[in-house]
């Protein structure tokens, strides 16, 4: 009998594992066609610059792709400043998988003077009509005119939330501010050149990068477009690179064309963040804080 419930046992314990190792099988739903996706982007009756995206598809997650970011908003709005033709893209995430509709091109004849010149926009650029000149906080003689460096250190959860507001983030949060004149290894002293913002018809910049290393590697004098989300206090720099020593050129996550964090602003103090990459510099992840100074400053300083 005792043999019986062995054999017994064994069996069971063979259908278990049997059972324990077959995989499960999940079907996704149909995948919806491009014909079925209903939706809306067009500018508001109240602000011509400001485009009203409204997803109409019932029952799924949309996902809109914008000039300025990415949003999961049933209905979301979002403000073009300037003139030109954007492209807009819209797509859902259904139960078969995601689905995108063709895109949109949107024309924006108006310049929104009110979203450009808030207190961020103007201590940039010196607000509509006008320019701005910007240099990194180190001269040829080795003198920062407003910082103690050029560069400062930060934690990796680091922001505007913490730099500039204060707050307490937690996580990889700390700050390592050096003097340049005790830690020259940080840079050589030099004339960089200069970022130019301007909001005359549109956000343009123009970069010189005046410093012999830097004018071979970087390409001298560049002209370019920039865009800054007040949202997140981010700046997005296309075709033109952030003033930088040429011996950080390669101890980035990223190109020094792009979108950057915004750690402080004022009227006459910038600093820009970029993250270091520790694959490639064989130190540990930070941020590395570009600071800058206005050239009104720089000029009666």
């Amino acid at each position: 009998m005792q043999n019986k419930f062995r054999i017994l046992y064994a069996i069971l314990a063979m259908i278990l594992l049997f059972t324990a190792c077959t995989p499960n099988k999940y079907e996704l739903g149909s995948l919806m066609s491009k014909s079925e996706l209903k939706f809306t982007i067009v500018p508001s009756a109240s602000n011509p610059n400001n485009i009203v995206l409204t997803s109409l598809t019932p029952s799924v997650t949309p996902l809109w792709t914008t000039p300025f970011g990415r949003s999961i908003r049933v209905t979301d709005t979002v403000n073009v400043a300037f003139p030109g033709v954007y492209t807009f893209k819209y797509g859902v995430e259904s139960a078969g998988g995601y689905v995108q509709a063709d895109s949109l091109l949107i024309t924006i004849n108006t310049v929104d003077r009110n979203a450009v010149s808030t207190a961020l926009w103007t201590n940039l650029s010196g607000g509509y009509g006008n320019e701005k000149t910007w240099y990194l906080d180190l001269d040829a003689k080795g003198v920062s005119k407003i910082w103690d460096g050029p560069i400062f250190f930060y934690g990796t959860n680091d922001s505007w939330i913490s730099v500039t507001d204060g707050v307490k983030v937690g996580g990889d949060s700390w700050n390592w501010n050096p003097s340049w004149s005790g830690n020259t290894w940080l840079c050589g002293a030099a004339n960089f050149g200069s970022m130019t913002f301007n909001l005359k018809n549109g956000p343009y910049v123009q970069v010189d990068h005046t410093a012999t290393s830097d004018g071979i590697k970087m390409g001298g004098k560049q002209s370019g477009t920039y865009m800054l989300d007040e949202a997140n206090h981010t700046l997005t720099l296309n075709d033109v690179s952030v003033i930088h020593p040429i011996n950080y050129d390669t101890n980035t996550t990223k190109s020094w064309t792009g979108k950057f964090k915004i750690f402080s602003l004022t009227a006459d103090k910038l600093q820009i963040a970029i993250l270091r990459d520790p694959v490639i510099s064989g130190q540990g992840a930070c941020f590395l804080v570009y600071n800058f100074v206005s050239k009104s400053y720089y000029d009666l300083h």
